[in-house]
């Protein structure tokens, strides 16, 4: 062999570049993962709006409570009594002038009790309580010591917050 010849064999593989259809196949696929993040994507913020007045309120604690740690102060989360609904508040004020209004959903009400059941009169075979004028939220990450009665319909059940991570804790198993 000359060497010449191998200077030809060698020159057509130093220059190859892509193909056409390399280069077809590879953006293909780039828009079909791009049309899998997108929709995906787009019913995950979706499932971010808070339909429900109980997790609407329960991620309105834990904004709250990542504020008072982030500015290191004692934010309050107020219901505000002036946009009472069916005997139901849905607007909530903290911090500067900071107001979230939670979801309406028919036959759904929250409300914020204080922890122990103190002022409770029973009408009707149900315990009525007061609701809490306010909770503090506290820079260190904890919150005042809160219940949340959620009413669905007829059915009503109790949720203990925890003061320390204003989460809600698990239910007591009623024996």
């Amino acid at each position: 062999m000359n060497p010449k010849s191998l200077q030809q064999t060698a020159a057509p593989s130093a220059h190859r570049g892509f193909t056409l259809l390399e280069t077809l196949l590879v953006l293909g696929l780039f828009a079909m993962l791009s049309v899998v993040l997108v929709g995906g994507s787009a019913s995950l913020l979706k499932g971010t709006a808070r339909s429900d007045p109980e997790d609407a309120i329960l991620s309105l604690m834990q904004t709250v409570r990542r504020q008072a740690v982030e500015q290191g102060r004692i934010l309050e989360l107020v219901p505000d009594e002036s946009d009472k609904s069916n005997d139901e508040i849905t607007r909530y004020t903290w911090g500067d002038d900071q107001e979230q209004i939670l979801p309406h959903l028919d036959g759904v009400k929250v409300k914020l009790l204080p922890p122990e059941v103190v002022g409770a009169i029973l009408i009707g075979g149900v315990a009525q309580e007061n609701p809490l004028d306010k909770v503090h939220f506290y820079p260190d990450g904890t919150c005042d010591r809160v219940r949340l009665d959620v009413t669905r319909g007829e059915n009503r059940h109790v949720i203990d917050i925890d003061p320390l991570t204003c989460a809600p804790l698990p239910a007591k198993e009623i024996k």
